[in-house]
């Protein structure tokens, strides 16, 4: 009798995705409401994970506005859990300004700190 091999274990296909670098502001009435370092410069990546963080204080996000000359063409819509998120390029004064806008009106604007900034920034400094 000849032994039969054993089955292979299944391996998820992905890496669950870490959590977004993100800093929450705590005085309310600062225009900017927190600072995000994203890894990279694709939203399409870098909002997924963003949006599952913010909407725990926004409730539903429905709509993101975000400079087109920081970050990579991203299409203008988002799926996510069967929602979709309007992606709106518009030119800021700051292009490391994205404003997140939750269904229900509220908006939230993040300080992007670009992957590429100077390490020796203020800004560049990740929260651990």
């Amino acid at each position: 009798m000849t032994p039969s091999p054993l089955p292979t274990p299944s391996v998820p296909s992905h890496t669950p995705a870490p959590t977004p670098r993100l800093h929450l502001h705590a005085d309310p009435t600062d225009y900017i409401d927190a600072t995000w370092w994203p890894r990279t410069s694709s939203l399409a990546t870098e909002l997924p994970d963003l949006i599952t963080a913010l909407q725990l204080r926004t409730g539903p996000i429905s709509r993101v506005v975000y400079d087109p000359t920081t970050w990579l063409p991203a299409g203008g819509r988002l799926f996510m859990d069967e929602r979709s998120v309007r992606l709106d390029p518009y030119l800021f004064e700051r292009s490391d300004t994205v404003y997140v806008y939750g269904a229900n009106g509220n908006v939230m604007v993040l300080q992007a700190v670009h992957p590429t900034a100077e390490p020796g920034s203020s800004a560049a400094a990740v929260p651990d």
